[in-house]
Formats: structure tokens, sequence, C-alpha cells
């Protein structure tokens, strides 16, 4: 069998457990940990997909092979973010060294992966998340709790969607995920995976770890995210030793797609140690 050339995406499980897809021919190796919203699909990327993460990364594409790796389908209850962390341990072991890029609750998974492997972490971007979730967010994450166990997950990611976006965007993007939700509901293959997901959200707190984290560390998101606001992401940056902070003033959840130029810009920097 001709094997796949690395500039078309690659798709399957890594370590017979994590559903991912591969972008890229570079040299070097980024390791994308997604957010909270892995938890509702059913861990087999479409073609579609697929080639929808190559187009958004198009800016790595030549420097890097990029892994987006999904966590493992069917989670235990009360496993803790901690413990993901050391899944995706195993991750590394099977690509090697890589810049790790955490986006919300895979950024939380991507600082404990940090601390515990510096060894195989090259440089670590914690996006759109911190050391732990704002209190004013808890009880709306709460609710999220709620909706999982009714079996309501379109109503969540309509939710997440709204505190994504601003301005225009945020008015529109809910209506069209209201839409979309209602003809093609989210369809987890494990639907407890989403209420395991937010216990270990919600019970995440690595500010007594974070001076633990020994690798060049990038900490972005925007001011007025509800989950990881200013003051969380100015808390993260000032607990770890070699962090550089850059906030996107007036974006909430979403600014690596609100902003998407001067994010990828922020990021390549960062990972070609030019903010060093």
């Amino acid at each position: 069998m001709r094997p796949i050339p690395r500039s078309r995406p690659d798709r399957g499980w890594l370590c017979e457990t994590f559903p991912y897809v591969r972008v890229g021919d570079g040299p070097r190796t980024m390791l994308v940990v997604p957010g909270i919203g892995d938890a509702m699909f059913d861990g087999e990327y479409s073609r579609s997909v697929a080639w929808a993460f190559r187009t958004s990364l198009a800016a790595f594409r030549d420097e890097f092979t990029i892994y987006m790796v999904s966590r493992p389908r069917g989670l235990d209850e009360g496993t803790s973010v901690r413990e993901l962390a050391c899944e995706y341990g195993r991750v590394l072991e099977e690509v090697g060294p890589a810049s790790v890029v955490g986006v919300s609750m895979g950024g939380l998974i991507a600082q404990e992966l940090a601390r515990e492997r510096s060894d195989s972490v090259s440089r670590l971007a914690v996006v759109v998340a911190g050391s732990r979730l704002a209190p004013d967010c808890r009880p709306r994450i709460r609710r999220h709790r709620e909706l999982a166990l009714e079996g309501k997950l379109a109503a969540i990611q309509t939710d997440l969607v709204r505190e994504t976006f601003t301005g225009w965007r945020r008015a529109i993007a809910p209506w069209l995920s209201r839409a979309v939700g209602t003809v093609r509901p989210p369809y987890p293959a494990d639907r407890r995976d989403l209420v395991v997901s937010i216990d270990a959200v919600l019970a995440f707190d690595g500010r007594d770890r974070l001076g633990d984290v020994d690798v060049p560390t990038l900490v972005v998101g925007g001011t007025d995210d509800l989950f990881f606001p200013e003051s969380i992401l100015r808390e993260t940056h000032a607990a770890i030793p070699d962090a550089r902070l850059a906030l996107f003033h007036g974006a909430r959840h979403g600014p690596f797609l609100e902003y998407k130029a001067a994010f990828d810009r922020l990021m390549g920097r960062f990972l070609d140690g030019k903010l060093d």
C-alpha cells in the first residue's frame, strides 16, 4: 500500500486509543490538544473535518508536522485533568518531542503535560485557558453539566459558540449553531464523556503547580473571555517562570478564530523563539 503523502491529511488512532488528524510535513512536531467540545463527537474524524483542519493550519504546515489528538472515548467517572495529561504522555512517546498547543480545556491538560513531561515538550501554548476557571462562570458550566445529563448537547454547543465570538458574529453564530444542531445534533461516542470532562474542568486548579512548568510558554486569550478572563490569564502568566502573555482586547473565547491572521503571526513568532 502506498504511503499517504504528508501534504494530505491523515487520520486514525494513536496508541489504538486516541483519535487523531495529522497534517503538514515539516521537520518539527506540533501537538494540538482540543477543548471540551472534543467530547461531543463520535471520535471518527471525517475527511471534510481533516481537510478543514489542514486549511486552518496552513501557516504552520511547511515547518511542522501537526497532530490534533482527541481524548480517548469512554472516560472513567472521576477522570481528572492530571490523569488525562498522563494519557497524553503516551502520545508524546508515539510522536516524539513536540510544541504543545492546548486550547480551552486542552490548555489545562497541556499545562499538566508540560509539567510532567518537560523532556518531551519543547514549547507550550496555553490558548484561551489558564490555571483555573473564573469563579463567575462556574454556574454556567454547572448548567452545561445538567444539560449534558439531559442529552441536550446542541444547547451546550450553541451556548459555547455564543461565548466564542463578539459583535455581529456573536449575534449570528448561535443562530447558525442552533440551526445546524437541529439537523445534525452532536453525536458523541459516549455521552458520559462530556459530563466527565466538565467535572474535570470544574475540579481543576493548577495554581500550586505552575511554578514547575519548565518550558517556554505563551499564555494567550481574550480580555473578555467568560471562562478565562484577563485576571486569570495574568495570574497564570505570572506563575509560570518562562512565560509570555498576549491579550486580545475585547475578545471572548475565540480570538484564534476572530483574529486568526494576528493569532497565527503571534503563534509563529512564539514557536520560532522570536518572543523570547
